[in-house]
């Protein structure tokens, strides 16, 4: 099997190492790395095939790992899935969710694996709440909070929900399988004149839980927590680390969790569906309805 990466970028770069790591124990053939940009190609010339055109590498392999800035997703995934390749496209799927069911559409129509990378449903530890959240474990949940801030230099062009809010949704959604019926909250842009910076939402969902989600680009803080508070148990998850305190009134107790490599996982995950047809846990579905949850915070902002 011949895997593509396209965009050699940070997280690229990331995506790249792993399916090289992955090639050198012979689990696929060999590995294409496309970036319009040579310099970012310089450290992988001795060790993959790499190119600078999107056709290049399209007619060269069974399936590509997009991960390129996000308003190329669409085009990109529609051209290689236009050419019978299999596509893992990082998230957002798209920016507009008619683009995101369309491409839906043609992976089904052309019998093509389509996923999108929501990397956080290969971690041990948001497996492990999922299945403590389906064991009853937590009793009855009354809410979940997640904080997801780093800091951005400034730029402009991205709102901070397409960046951040995917994750915290899918991870939500992974959970619970469900998604809000609505939201509500406030986003500022302080160091520009439009596009939010910051923002802090209320997901609500059918049966009265809800998630308070808080997304900043300007807290120099990097975090990536959940909390979900429940009338039996609280748990307390760093979702990078893949640790997870649980609280039971005055208890504290630290659950063992393996760290597992999540990025090859996915990987793997993608190649495992190229070989079998049999996409899962990060559907195009989900990807699609992922971008219209996104669609619909931001227009619920004040």
């Amino acid at each position: 099997m011949r895997i593509g990466v396209i965009g050699i970028g940070r997280w690229g770069t990331k995506v790249a190492r792993e399916y090289l790591a992955l090639m050198n124990e012979r689990v696929i053939d060999s590995v294409i790395l496309c970036d319009i940009n040579n310099s970012m190609l310089k450290q992988f010339f001795d060790v993959a095939i790499t190119c600078n055109k999107l056709d290049d590498a399209v007619c060269r392999v069974d399936g590509i790992h997009i991960c390129t800035s996000n308003h190329t997703h669409y085009e990109i995934a529609k051209k290689a899935l236009g050419s019978g390749v299999h596509v893992l496209v990082e998230k957002p799927m798209t920016t507009d969710h008619n683009q995101a069911y369309e491409l839906v559409e043609i992976s089904i129509e052309k019998n093509l694996i389509l996923q999108v990378g929501h990397i956080y449903r290969f971690a041990n530890a948001i497996r492990k709440i999922k299945e403590l959240y389906e064991n009853d474990y937590f009793g009855d949940t009354y809410y979940f909070n997640l904080t997801w801030t780093h800091f951005m230099p400034y730029m402009e062009g991205v709102d901070v929900l397409w960046d951040l809010l995917p994750h915290p949704l899918d991870i939500l959604n992974f959970i619970t399988k469900k998604w809000p019926m609505d939201f509500t909250g406030v986003g500022r842009a302080f160091r520009r004149s439009k596009l939010n910076e910051v923002s802090s939402l209320q997901a609500i969902f059918n049966d009265g839980t809800f998630a308070n989600i808080h997304l900043s680009w300007l807290s120099p803080i990097r975090r990536r927590v959940l909390e979900v508070v429940g009338s039996k148990r609280t748990a307390l998850v760093d979702c990078v680390k893949q640790k997870i305190r649980i609280y039971k009134e005055d208890e504290e107790e630290q659950l063992e969790v393996e760290v597992n490599n999540t990025i090859r996982d996915e990987a793997l995950n993608f190649i495992r569906a190229i070989e079998t047809g049999k996409s899962n846990f990060n559907s195009s579905i989900v990807g699609a309805r992922n971008v219209e949850m996104v669609e619909r915070a931001i227009s619920s902002l004040r």
